[in-house]
């Protein structure tokens, strides 16, 4: 008999061993999924409106007149053109003109823009997006500086800001302004970047991104990501 409820006893704390394994593992996989759940990005405007994008080249500013710039000031590359000493790069961050690596180019009959890297040493590099005003002169391509936006890494950057709101602010500033899209008339071009692969699973609106483009700088990983043309949802 003794041995009997020995036998019962052992079950019975197998039973209950297996159930309280299979109880924890459930809350870890439901916390698992959870924490996925929320690190899926999602963006939708606080109110619905037909979009009617700003002129471009400092929209907030002084407007370029685009027909009055010389012939003389076009380039036979869009790295000669990076060179012109009008655009505003301090002394210091004079390697931002060079054009090391191109991450991504957007052409239109127009304009070029193209996303790229420019280094300093091991330990500092920038990525900038630049866009530029495409002319046929003497039977060939030429180009001019339009704009810019540029952004400086080193090696022991850190990154405090949440990628959520990270993408919520440079949506909100490229929908605005518009002066990077190479189809400015017909398209609503927004993007960003951040350095989360998390990013693969971002939806605006409901729309996946166009492209993701993974890139790294100063050992580090990033994420371009951009829609060629966001469509309000009604």
């Amino acid at each position: 008999m003794k041995k009997i409820i020995k036998i019962l006893k052992v079950i019975i704390f197998l039973v209950v061993f297996v159930f309280l394994i299979l109880f924890i593992i459930g809350i870890f996989s439901r916390g698992c999924r959870e924490k996925k759940q929320d690190r899926i990005y999602t963006y939708k405007p606080e109110e619905t409106k037909e979009y009617v994008p700003l002129d471009i080249v400092n929209p907030m500013g002084t407007k370029v007149d685009e027909e009055s710039i010389p012939d003389e000031e076009y380039s036979d590359t869009l790295e000669q053109a990076m060179k012109n000493p009008n655009i505003d790069i301090p002394p210091e961050d004079d390697y931002m003109r060079n054009i090391d690596k191109i991450i991504k180019e957007f052409k239109s009959e127009e304009y070029i823009a193209i996303y790229f890297i420019s280094e300093k040493g091991k330990t500092e590099a920038a990525t900038t997006f630049a866009k530029f005003k495409i002319k046929e002169l003497e039977g060939k391509q030429k180009y001019v500086f339009l704009t810019k936006v540029s952004d400086k890494v080193t090696k022991d950057t850190k990154y405090g800001l949440k990628t959520s709101k990270g993408i919520k602010l440079q949506l909100t500033l490229s929908d605005t302004l518009q002066d990077l899209n190479v189809n400015p008339k017909n398209t609503r071009f927004v993007y960003g970047v951040v350095p989360d692969d998390n990013i693969y699973s971002l939806k605006i609106e409901e729309q996946q991104p166009d492209e993701i483009v993974h890139f790294e700088l100063l050992g580090q990983d990033f994420y371009l990501w951009y829609y060629l043309n966001l469509t309000s949802i009604e």
